[in-house]
């Protein structure tokens, strides 16, 4: 996969679900107001050359055409090159939606390169949902999820992407590898080790 550029990450957009104009501390009149502020987000933040992950919920839970809506948002946005992740909202349809990105993965496991002569390439895992432990946790690699809107502790090395997270604006990935590589590699054990899960039937 060609990472060279600018990358970006966001989530959870839901472009089209009238009811979540007003959740999650959005706060819009219509979803057409919703949509127009959200696009405008995405190409303030991310040039038409630049890689945008998006980790699922394109679009939102809408009465019409979920793929017809994504295309009508996708026209619009100036980014060329999305890779989405697929989220619990977003059709299963390889003619209509899957076309309109780059490539679309359930779960996407890849070496990131910041591209700086002192760093070492670390491993990033993107997924929709979160993930309690994901590959190569102890030996430093990142998570990063959408799904939970901002609503969950974040835990070790992961973070929620999504843009209700974020001030409803995508974020640069070398930021976010950078402010999780601050944190620590291990997760505090809750229990000794080679101490059973259950000791009783």
């Amino acid at each position: 996969m060609d990472l060279s550029g600018r990358i970006f990450v966001t989530s959870d957009t839901h472009f089209g679900e009238e009811v979540i104009c007003r959740r999650f501390g959005r706060d819009f009149a219509t979803v057409e107001a919703m949509n127009d502020h959200l696009i405008d987000q995405i190409n303030d933040v991310v040039g038409p050359d630049d890689i945008l992950f998006h980790l699922g919920d394109f679009v939102g839970d809408v009465e019409s055409s979920r793929s017809q809506i994504a295309e009508s948002i996708r026209d619009r946005i100036q980014c060329r090159r999305i890779i989405l992740i697929r989220g619990n909202h977003d059709p299963h349809s390889k003619q209509r939606f899957d076309r309109l990105f780059d490539s679309v993965h359930d779960i996407l496991s890849f070496k990131f390169d910041m591209g700086t002569a002192d760093a070492s390439p670390v491993r990033l895992v993107l997924s929709h949902y979160p993930l309690r432990v994901w590959q190569g946790r102890h030996d430093g690699s990142l998570h990063l999820y959408g799904h939970t809107h901002g609503t969950i502790e974040e835990v070790g090395r992961s973070t929620d992407v999504g843009v209700d997270s974020w001030g409803l604006r995508p974020q640069s990935l070398g930021a976010m590898v950078d402010r999780l590589q601050k944190r620590p590699t291990a997760f505090d054990r809750i229990r000794p080790r080679g101490q059973p899960v259950r000791t009783e039937p």
